[in-house]
């Protein structure tokens, strides 16, 4: 996988809080794709948005006005953003060999 696609799939997977002027890495997933083959990060994403799934909901439950709500909803994009991006960028590697 390129440094391109890997920067790509990050940009979804990081929230700049420009009042606060700093960057959230919900996960570090150039590191992760060194460690790890492209099929364990996205199983390990695909767990992950599951987790915020369950929270979803948790969240639905107590309080449908919560400002957590659109943070839980937004990281759940951004995941599953990131999942796609991996997918692609590893089917156009399989295509490519």
């Amino acid at each position: 996988m390129s440094k391109k696609e890997i920067d790509n799939i990050q940009d979804f997977l990081t929230i700049v809080k420009e009042d606060e002027n700093r960057k959230y890495q919900i996960v570090n997933v150039e590191l992760m794709l060194r460690r790890h083959p492209p099929s364990a990060v996205i199983d390990f994403l695909n767990g992950l948005h599951k987790e915020y799934a369950r929270k979803l909901q948790k969240v639905i439950r107590e309080d449908k006005t919560s400002q957590r709500l659109n943070k839980i909803i937004s990281t759940k994009f951004r995941i599953k953003m990131a999942i796609n991006c991996i997918k692609n960028a590893h089917k156009q590697g399989g295509q490519a060999a």
